[in-house]
C-alpha cells in the first residue's frame, strides 16, 4: 500500500471486538499474543486504531488515564505497534500525534523499545531513565529451584 494511502486512512478507537485483531498485530511483530493483556488495557484505557483494508489493523495503541475524579493527570500509552508491512511509512509517527493532540496537554509518560524510541524523541518525548524486563520462572525466597531429572 503506498505511503499516501495509509495517510488517509481513518485513526479510530478500538474496542472489544478488536482483541483478535490487536492480539494478530503483537504476534506479527514478534510479542506475545496475550488477548487478555489486550482487553484489561482495552477496559482501563482507550485504543486507537487504523484498520487495514485488507483485514486486520495497520497500527494501534492503548492509553492509559491516570488521576482523580474527573481530573486526568497523567496519561501511559502502551502497546504501540505498526504492521511488519507497513513499518516504516510514518503510520506510527501519524498514530502517536492523533493520541498527543487528543490528550490536549495531558502529560504523558510511556516505555520506548530500541526500535521506537527515536520516532518518540522526535515528537518531544525525553528519556528520564531506564527499565529492564526479566522473564522467567518466579522461585520464591528458600525456595530451590527443581532441576528435571
Amino acid at each position: 500500500m503506498p505511503i499516501s494511502s495509509l495517510a488517509a486512512l481513518p485513526i479510530r478507537r478500538l474496542t472489544h471486538r478488536d482483541l483478535t485483531a490487536c492480539a494478530d498485530l503483537s504476534e506479527n511483530r514478534g510479542w506475545p499474543r496475550e488477548e487478555h493483556k489486550w482487553g484489561l488495557l482495552l477496559t482501563a484505557g482507550h485504543g486507537y486504531g487504523i484498520d487495514d483494508p485488507d483485514g486486520g489493523l495497520v497500527a494501534a495503541c492503548v492509553v492509559t488515564e491516570y488521576g482523580s475524579g474527573q481530573r486526568v493527570e497523567l496519561g501511559a500509552i502502551g502497546m504501540v505497534l505498526v504492521a511488519e508491512r507497513h513499518s516504516r511509512k510514518g503510520v506510527g509517527r501519524r498514530l502517536m500525534r492523533h493520541v498527543v493532540a487528543a490528550m490536549d496537554g495531558t502529560p504523558l509518560t510511556l516505555h520506548a523499545t530500541p526500535l521506537g524510541r527515536p520516532l518518540y524523541e522526535e515528537i518531544g518525548f525525553k528519556t528520564v531513565g531506564q527499565a529492564e524486563m526479566l522473564t522467567g520462572h518466579f522461585t520464591p525466597a528458600g525456595s530451590e529451584p527443581s532441576v528435571p531429572t
